[in-house]
């Protein structure tokens, strides 16, 4: 019978019902490309955290880590993308399986991440009757448009019309 992966290649292989070969350690391993994501994808097409439609850069979670005896299973694994991988690791996010055995999120203070998020309710500036009582006014995008043509502006001028208008000599 041929050796296992193991540290020093010690652990023995077996053969299970389906005649596939396992190793001991086999259920415990982190998801590789061949285990975990290429038969995850077949589950989830994308980032399973609640309102998230990315489907690349798709990255194997383990809901219990293998290092805790979590098996690598479509069960125990969640795809994330790099951002919400990123909150379980670095920011205090938790993941658990829900009655229907999909990923739950929770916060870092143990709140449960809606499903989908809800929409912003948008603050009501009052435009409807800003809009209403400025309607008899014509104002037009073009209303606050300057005449001037580019030209350098003459400021003897506008001082002699400014002392005409005041009365001056």
């Amino acid at each position: 019978m041929s050796r296992g992966s193991g540290p020093a290649g010690s652990r023995a292989l077996w053969k299970k019902p389906c005649g596939r070969t396992r190793t001991p350690a086999s259920s415990r391993r982190p998801p590789t490309e061949k285990r975990g994501k290429k038969k995850q994808t077949r589950k989830d097409t994308t980032c399973t955290y609640p309102g998230c439609s990315n489907r690349i850069f798709l990255e194997g979670h383990h809901i219990k880590h293998w290092a805790d005896g979590g098996e690598t299973n479509l069960t125990n694994i969640a795809l994330l993308c790099s951002m919400h991988h990123r909150f379980v690791h670095e920011y205090g996010y938790a993941i658990e399986l829900g009655p229907d055995q999909r990923p739950r999120f929770r916060d870092p203070h143990g709140r449960l991440v809606a499903e989908v998020p809800e929409r912003p309710v948008l603050a009501d500036l009052g435009w409807p009757h800003i809009r209403a009582v400025n309607a008899p006014l014509a104002i037009r995008a073009d209303t606050i448009a300057c005449g001037w043509d580019g030209r350098p502006a003459n400021y003897g001028a506008i001082v002699g019309h400014f002392v005409a208008a005041d009365g001056g000599p």
